[in-house]
């Protein structure tokens, strides 16, 4: 964190004793004695509570030993007092950001990163950072678009390589992805790149070869939240239900806050019956991300499933608003429309989701023509 540290100029017109105070205080946390120094800045703030600087390094001391809703707290106060102070709100940011706040996080740092200089070191800290932000949103193209104009500058930047690569293979842009994946392989055998690895070979429906790839990135990092939650969604895939419940609480673990095992581990509760908690886990996801059309899908089956079809029914009619396409929407609420006795209403979404299949199974025709074609 971006500590102000300097007490020079903090007490110079405060009393010896406060002054006393103040220096111990920077010198116990200057030296990691951070549970120390709390106490003497928070003695020193009952007497100046104006003292900004203070307080940062307070809302610092705070962070450093995990208290961070104390330390956004301080922070909060301190920005108040001076709201064009960017170092403060940089170092609340990532106080949101450690907490797991991302949304307050990423407001935290766009707004630093729009007055940061080009050239400024910081910067592309920040770009990182508010990438990995926007990746754990689900916001593949703010990645992309941050993140594609550094891509050329520092080749060996191994971290900007992994978030843009898993990026672009979320859009479907596997050649570029590759291109990532090969940065990475360059600098050694890394649990990033099989990570990339294993994504590709999961689009490329190959289960085998991305389960492979997932246990080599756990050999190499057994604590990578990332990796167990792809794993569970292999498990998932192969029927393998223990396993990926495992695997998904063994993510959440590791980052309580990663929507994909939130959600996915919600489903898996649902399907088996464990109403309670699988109603805990969706609506955790649905916190993280509330326009998800996934985790909106699976709240309204869990509606369904707890014998509320009307509250099932308007939540499907409004994600079908939103997302017309989604089949399996149509499908469900054609179902729970005949439950309700909306016979006319369920006919009518029943033959949209069986035109939509119809549209789907021609497209995967055309495409295998084109690729026997391509064969001979």
């Amino acid at each position: 964190m971006l500590v102000w540290l300097s007490c020079t100029g903090l007490a110079a017109a405060q009393d010896e004793s406060g002054a006393q105070t103040l220096k111990r205080a920077v010198e116990l946390h200057q030296s990691g004695r951070y549970a120390e120094a709390i106490t003497n800045y928070q003695a020193y703030l009952k007497v100046h509570p104006e003292a900004v600087a203070v307080r940062s390094n307070l809302g610092a001391a705070l962070a450093h030993e995990g208290r961070y809703t104390d330390a956004i707290q301080e922070y909060t106060l301190a920005l108040a007092a001076q709201p064009t102070n960017y170092e403060i709100r940089f170092n609340l940011a990532l106080a949101y950001y450690k907490m797991g706040e991302i949304q307050q996080a990423v407001k935290g740092f766009e707004a630093v990163y729009g007055i940061e200089p080009a050239e400024a070191p910081e910067r592309r800290r920040l770009a990182l950072l508010l990438s990995e932000c926007y990746l754990r949103q689900g916001e593949d193209d703010r990645v992309v678009a941050l993140l594609n104009p550094l891509a050329e500058s520092d080749p060996n930047d191994l971290a900007l390589a992994y978030l843009l690569g898993t990026a672009l293979l979320h859009q479907g842009q596997e050649e570029r992805g590759a291109l990532m994946i090969e940065r990475i392989l360059r600098n050694g055998d890394t649990a990033e790149a099989h990570m990339l690895m294993a994504f590709t070979r999961m689009k490329a429906n190959d289960k085998k070869g991305a389960t492979e790839e997932v246990d080599r990135a756990l050999a190499l990092s057994p604590n990578l939240p990332e990796a167990y939650s792809l794993r569970g969604r292999l498990a998932y895939l192969a029927a393998d239900l223990d396993g990926a419940e495992a695997a998904f609480r063994k993510a959440l673990a590791l980052d309580p806050t990663a929507f994909e095992p939130l959600l996915w581990l919600g489903t898996l509760l649902r399907e088996e019956g464990k109403l309670p908690e699988a109603r805990s886990r969706l609506e955790q996801a649905n916190q993280l991300r509330p326009k998800e059309i996934r985790v909106r899908y699976q709240l309204a089956l869990l509606c369904s499933d707890e014998g509320n079809d009307q509250r099932a029914a308007a939540l499907l009619k409004a994600l079908i608003q939103d997302a017309p396409e989604y089949t399996e929407a149509h499908r469900s609420f054609s179902t729970i429309c005949f439950r309700l006795g909306r016979v006319a209403e369920g006919r009518k979404e029943r033959k949209i989701a069986e035109e939509m299949d119809a549209a789907i199974q021609a497209r995967d025709q055309e495409r295998g023509r084109k690729m026997k074609k391509c064969d001979q």
